[in-house]
């Protein structure tokens, strides 16, 4: 019966390991433009506004490839757009002089919609998770009057700590002629274990998001 109670708390252990491979995107609130309607975009460009490439590059494929696979033509900003035009004083927003050398690239690539994302904020907190005291029977194979009066073991797991991670994104969609913003949302990513399943979690959230607020169609 030892090796039984073992046997159930590895797979409590396990359970709880798989079950935090993968982090968790949620959508905190969104905001429209009031009276904007739905529209076709010919192209609309992914840009992640700092200076990671890396980063940036992976979860503005992450949105392209679910704007894709919803039937929309959406590239990269990575891909078009010099690293040097973005936020290189880290303020979280596009330099001054950036604007219009942007706007003629965009221009010249046929693209009239733009979705930006910008971090907010990282915060970490702290939780403590209590023990669990489960029983097993004695050893012994006893029938019910066998089992009367028998011991039972007690096992203990004990509590621990977890640290739990938030990446706040803010998310904006514009409209490229008017540069107007017509959609923002923030979005809360909760315990990422690396920038690839931060990315594969943010994307299709944030892009399910954007097709409920009713502002593009194809």
């Amino acid at each position: 019966m030892k090796k039984i109670a073992l046997f159930v708390s590895v797979l409590f252990i396990l359970s709880s390991f798989l079950s935090s491979c993968s982090s968790v995107t949620e959508i905190n609130g969104s905001w429209k433009k009031p009276g904007t309607t739905a529209q076709k975009y010919k192209k609309i460009v992914v840009i992640g506004v700092f200076n990671d490439l890396v980063k940036r590059s992976m979860l503005e494929k992450s949105v392209v490839n679910s704007l894709t696979a919803n039937g929309f033509n959406a590239v990269s900003g990575s891909n078009i757009l010099p690293n040097s035009l973005l936020d290189t004083d880290n303020d979280k927003k596009l330099d001054p002089d950036a604007r219009e050398k942007i706007i003629k690239i965009l221009n010249e690539q046929g693209i009239d919609g733009a979705i930006a994302f910008t971090l907010e904020d990282v915060k970490k907190s702290t939780s403590y998770v209590p023990g669990n005291n489960f029983y097993t029977p004695g050893v012994g194979m006893y029938g019910f009057y066998g089992y009367y009066g028998a011991a039972w073991n007690n096992y203990y797991d004990p509590g621990y700590y977890v640290t739990t991670t938030n990446v706040f994104l803010t998310t904006n969609f514009y409209n490229v002629a008017s540069e107007q913003l017509l959609w923002s949302t923030q979005s809360q990513t909760v315990d990422p274990q690396s920038i690839k399943d931060f990315a594969s979690s943010y994307g299709p959230t944030v892009v399910n998001s954007l097709l409920e607020s009713g502002i593009i169609r194809k």
